[in-house]
C-alpha cells in the first residue's frame, strides 16, 4: 500500500514515519515541498504518486500564535484541509487527516466521545473544527482522527521544555486546572495503521490511556528522571496564554478499541519508554 505524507516533518510525522515505513510505501512530504494550501501542487503530487492513501499531518499548531493571526490558521487548518479532501475526492484516495482535543471546550467532565458536539473555545480549534467539517463535505469517507497532548522528540514538546526550564531555573510553575492524556506521538502509528486496513471511516479519539493535570504530568517527568525540582501548581488564569484551554480533554478511546483491537498504553508506561 501507498501513502503520501503531508507535514511528515512535524512533532508527529517524525515520530511515526519510521514505524509506517516498516509496513508501507512511503512519500513524505513537509510545507517546503507540499504546502496544502496550493492546489495544483497537491494535485501534482496525487498525480505523479497514485497513493492509496493520503495522511494529512500538516497544520498550524502554535495554539497562543493562532489567536494573533486568525486568518492564517483558517487558511491551513481549514482551507487546507478542505483542498487536501477535495484531491483525494477526484483521485478517488482515502484521506486520513488528523485534528486535536482543542474542538472541545472541556466543560463535560466526563471523557469525550467521537459524537459528543464540539465548542471550541480558540481560534486553533475553531480552525481545526472546521477543517474537519469541511474534510467530510469534501469527502465523506474520510477520517478524522483527533488526539491530544502529544509529546516526541521533534518540535515543541512539553516534555522536553519543561525539562530544559527545569534545568535552567531550578524551579517551575505548571497549571494543574487543565486535564487530559498526555500521548506520545510514536503511539499513534499502530492506531493509524489499523484504521487504514480496516478500512474506517469518521471520527477517530486516539491517545494514551489514562490522565492527569499539566502539573502532575511534569512531576511524574521529574521522577521519572531522577531530578530534584520544585514543580508549583497553578491555574490557567495565572499563567496568561492568549488562548483559551479546555479544562477537561481526556478521550473516551472505546470506538478505536471496539472497531481495530487497538488498545492504547497507559501514558505513563509510554512516558517510562520515552524518558528511557
Amino acid at each position: 500500500m501507498k501513502i503520501l505524507i503531508a507535514g511528515a516533518n512535524g512533532l508527529l510525522g517524525a515520530s511515526i514515519v519510521p514505524l509506517l515505513a516498516e509496513r508501507f510505501d512511503l512519500w513524505v512530504h513537509d510545507v517546503d515541498s507540499w504546502d496544502i494550501t496550493c492546489g495544483p501542487a497537491g494535485e501534482e503530487l496525487v498525480c505523479r504518486y497514485r497513493p492509496d492513501v493520503v495522511l494529512n499531518l500538516a497544520a498550524m499548531t502554535d495554539v497562543d500564535g493562532c489567536e494573533g493571526a486568525s486568518e492564517l490558521a483558517e487558511k491551513v487548518n481549514a482551507q487546507g484541509a478542505a483542498i487536501v479532501a477535495d484531491l483525494c475526492g477526484k483521485a478517488g484516495t482515502k484521506l486520513i487527516h488528523v485534528s486535536t482535543d482543542y474542538v472541545f471546550d472541556g466543560k463535560k467532565g466526563l471523557p469525550y466521545c467521537e459524537d459528543d458536539e464540539p465548542n471550541p473555545a480558540s481560534v486553533y480549534g475553531r480552525t481545526k473544527l472546521e477543517g474537519e467539517r469541511m474534510v467530510f463535505e469534501k469527502l465523506p469517507s474520510a477520517v478524522v482522527i483527533r488526539t491530544q497532548w502529544l509529546y516526541g522528540k521533534t518540535g515543541a514538546s512539553f516534555v522536553e521544555k519543561i525539562i530544559r526550564a527545569a534545568g535552567e531555573q531550578g524551579s517551575v510553575r505548571v497549571v494543574n486546572d487543565q486535564t487530559g492524556s498526555p500521548t506520545y506521538a510514536k503511539d499513534l502509528a499502530v492506531p493509524i495503521m489499523a484504521v487504514i486496513e480496516k478500512g474506517l471511516t469518521g471520527i477517530v479519539h486516539v491517545s494514551n490511556s489514562g490522565s492527569c493535570t499539566w502539573y502532575e504530568f511534569a512531576r511524574a517527568i521529574f521522577s521519572l528522571k531522577g531530578m530534584d525540582v520544585e514543580v508549583s501548581p497553578i491555574t490557567t488564569r495565572e499563567l496568561g496564554r492568549a488562548a483559551p484551554r479546555p479544562p477537561y480533554s481526556v478521550f473516551d478511546l472505546s470506538r478505536l478499541e471496539r472497531d481495530t483491537g487497538v488498545r492504547m498504553r497507559h501514558w505513563m508506561e509510554a512516558l517510562k519508554e520515552y524518558l528511557a
